[in-house]
């Protein structure tokens, strides 16, 4: 019996030519995963400075969901509980002043509420606060605007138009 040796080296190039490109892809999956890591996590830091219960958003997250103060005073003006919304103007929490005053300025302009000179100051009060409300919008933008700058009624002012259309649907004109 005659036994024939093989070559080694042909298997070992086999086994080498599979790896190394096998090898080459698992480093830039690697790579690819680190940097959607970093990427993702780098998007949850931007919001550690966004306080929940004082957030303006009218599409936020994924969902495209309101902010729990804009579902509550959307739910006032629902139920026509207008002075609910304006006694909103002396609160301590800026994005319930934003809303207060939008809403009672539209309901004044729509004649179904007569604004008082008390609510008339307060609503001059937060034209000047530099009161930090935090707003959201989408998945990924989240930011602390100053109150004043938010009440700015301009077409580069974002939140404002998304204000402006929330405000169309449930109070109208």
């Amino acid at each position: 019996m005659h036994l024939v040796k093989r070559k080694k080296s042909r298997s070992k190039n086999r086994r080498k030519s599979y790896a190394k490109p096998l090898y080459n892809i698992y480093q830039k999956m690697r790579i690819l995963i680190l940097i959607l890591t970093f990427l993702f996590s780098f998007n949850g830091f931007a919001q550690d400075n966004i306080n929940p219960k004082e957030l303006i958003g009218f599409g936020c997250y994924a969902g495209g969901t309101s902010s729990d103060i804009v579902n509550d005073v959307t739910f006032d003006i629902y139920d026509k509980k207008y002075k609910k919304v304006i006694k909103k103007l002396k609160s301590k929490n800026p994005a319930e002043r934003f809303l207060a005053v939008i809403v009672a300025e539209r309901l004044s302009e729509l004649n179904k509420y007569e604004l008082t000179q008390t609510d008339k100051e307060l609503i001059n009060k937060a034209y000047q606060s530099t009161d930090l409300v935090s707003v959201c919008s989408g998945c990924t933008y989240f930011d602390q605007i100053e109150l004043n700058k938010l009440l700015i009624k301009e077409k580069e002012n974002f939140m404002w138009t998304y204000a402006e259309y929330w405000l169309e649907e449930y109070l109208g004109k």
